[in-house]
């Protein structure tokens, strides 16, 4: 198994830490990672100390990115609390949008974007609402971005809403009435489609519907997965067909959806312990085919999700690590509060 060292130790250090604080950062809470590892986003936080959490962008990574210093992207906490919960690059990495979530005393859900790395974000937006906030766990709100780039989706877990926006400017072009949306979300190449788990208040939907938003027309289509809980999903590259990652009972399964009417077909991934059975994932599919990272006690394992076959296994991990996968599936990135590297699959 290929790794490489994206950067040294003391890189991820708090750059102001408080007196008698060790400047290590306690947490990694989320990371992103572009096309061939060129650029790599990592999102760190301090649980008793909001406001030392820190975004780090290593830019071409894959080759001299060790010991270089990240570019530290100003982060504005406008509401007290608040950490980075998840993060995406755009294609070939030259967006990035990064989601705020607050704690379970302070819900709330906020999308940044950047279009200039290293540059002041470019707008920001609100998307919870405290309604159902206190049904199930609060995990901040899911991004997904179209092939293009051009559109930015967000599916937030506490106020089960789901909202797309346009990348350039941030304007609204997406929150459908009566539709609520939980766990994950995908948005198709070329931003006219939105997918996800189909929830509304209270309840999910029966037999594990995924919803498929066409935003052109407003119309939406259901597939069942039989799914007790979604983990993920992404379009094909063609966008003919869904994968889905989830669990029913205690086995992680994939299901793909062929949006043209035809059978679902289920693929069993492996047995989950009952701390990983919620997890959320975000599986991508490139030229190789759809693959996901899975986490299972103390390791995550890339899946073939087509074949349902083991690719890459990487043990060992914290609790305060992240993970994700390179958009082409290609390598996967993981950060400690120590290091950040990349396991070749």
């Amino acid at each position: 198994m290929a790794v490489r060292y994206l950067c040294d130790p003391g890189k991820l250090d708090i750059r102001r830490p408080l007196p008698g604080r060790p400047a290590v950062a306690q947490r990694v809470t989320a990371v992103a990672v572009s096309e061939g590892v060129e650029r790599v986003a990592v999102a760190t936080a301090a649980p008793w100390f909001p406001g030392c959490g820190e975004l780090l962008l290593w830019e071409n990574a894959s080759h001299g990115g060790r010991g270089s210093d990240p570019v530290r992207l100003g982060v504005a906490r406008r509401t007290p609390g608040v950490a980075i919960r998840d993060l995406l690059f755009g294609p070939g990495g030259t967006a990035l949008s990064a989601s705020f979530g607050g704690t379970e005393e302070q819900h709330v859900g906020q999308v940044a974007h950047w279009t200039r790395l290293g540059a002041r974000e470019r707008w920001r937006r609100s998307i919870s609402r405290p309604f159902y906030a206190g049904y199930g766990d609060f995990g901040g709100v899911r991004l997904a971005v179209s092939g293009d780039g051009a559109t930015v989706a967000g599916c937030d877990q506490s106020s089960r809403s789901v909202v797309a926006w346009r990348a350039a400017d941030g304007e609204q072009v997406a929150e459908p009435a009566g539709i609520g949306g939980s766990e994950a979300i995908a948005v198709d190449a070329d931003g006219a489609r939105l997918a996800f788990r189909l929830c509304r208040p209270y309840e999910r939907a029966p037999e594990g519907a995924i919803a498929v938003l066409d935003l052109r027309d407003g119309s939406l289509a259901t597939h069942p997965t039989g799914l007790g809980w979604c983990a993920g999903l992404t379009f094909s590259p063609d966008g003919r067909s869904l994968a889905v990652v989830g669990a029913t009972g205690s086995t992680a399964v994939a299901v793909l959806i062929d949006l043209a009417g035809g059978a679902p077909r289920t693929v069993p991934l492996a047995e989950l312990p009952g701390e990983a059975r919620q997890q959320v994932v975000r599986p991508v599919w490139g030229a190789a085919g759809p693959r996901a990272a899975v986490r299972a006690g103390r390791t995550v394992t890339v899946w073939d999700l087509a074949a349902g076959a083991p690719l890459l296994a990487v043990p060992d991990l914290g609790r305060s690590t992240a993970w994700a996968l390179s958009p082409e599936g290609r390598a996967l990135v993981v950060a400690s509060p120590e290091r950040v590297r990349a396991h070749d699959v």
